[in-house]
């Protein structure tokens, strides 16, 4: 149910989309293995203000695509399999930005690596989700108030549309339905 309602909202078959670009989306999506079209439909995100130092070997957890899951004080590492977006909220410990970017406010951000162990940890994320894409994934820098930051809430497809209801909406109403026909 979670594919077909993430499916719906992916770009090439948004109602909202321009005809050009849902026919280049399905056209460059249909050749495409399972493994490299899932994060075009499904994007990962994890919260990268929460990266562990100890846990140097591991991969960080996923986090759901809600904005119910994203906070102003936290930076977060989106990635489609063709973009990497990074979103850095406006109230953000300044500490922890210079850390991970080497800048203390929202507004200095620029596209530099910085010599931190978090901001190393932080490029070693970068670079596995590239190895593990055929292409090589384009790095963003997401900020709230402008069209960046439009554009990464735009990945939130767990979300309540406009036109729809949200995901856990969505199952209470599959529950009941079928609640009532077992009834």
């Amino acid at each position: 149910m979670k594919s077909w309602r993430t499916l719906l909202k992916s770009p090439g078959l948004r109602a909202d989309g321009r005809i050009d670009d849902r026919s280049f989306w399905i056209a460059y999506v249909s050749p495409l293995s399972t493994p490299l079209a899932i994060p075009l439909v499904y994007p990962r995100m994890i919260a990268i203000h929460d990266l562990n130092l100890k846990d140097m070997e591991g991969f960080p957890p996923s986090i759901p695509l809600s904005s119910e899951h994203v906070s102003d004080d936290g930076i977060y590492l989106l990635e489609n399999g063709e973009d990497c977006l990074i979103y850095v909220g406006n109230s953000v410990d300044p500490d922890t930005m210079r850390q991970l970017l080497g800048i203390s406010s929202v507004d200095e951000i620029l596209n530099q690596q910085n010599d931190s162990p978090l901001s190393k940890k932080l490029n070693d994320v970068i670079n596995e989700i590239r190895r593990q894409r055929c292409s090589y994934l384009r790095l963003k820098l997401c900020k709230k108030g402008d069209s960046s930051g439009m554009l990464f809430f735009s990945y939130m497809v767990e979300d309540k549309t406009p036109s729809g209801v949200s995901y856990v909406e969505f199952l209470v109403h599959v529950h009941r339905q079928i609640q009532t026909k077992m009834s």
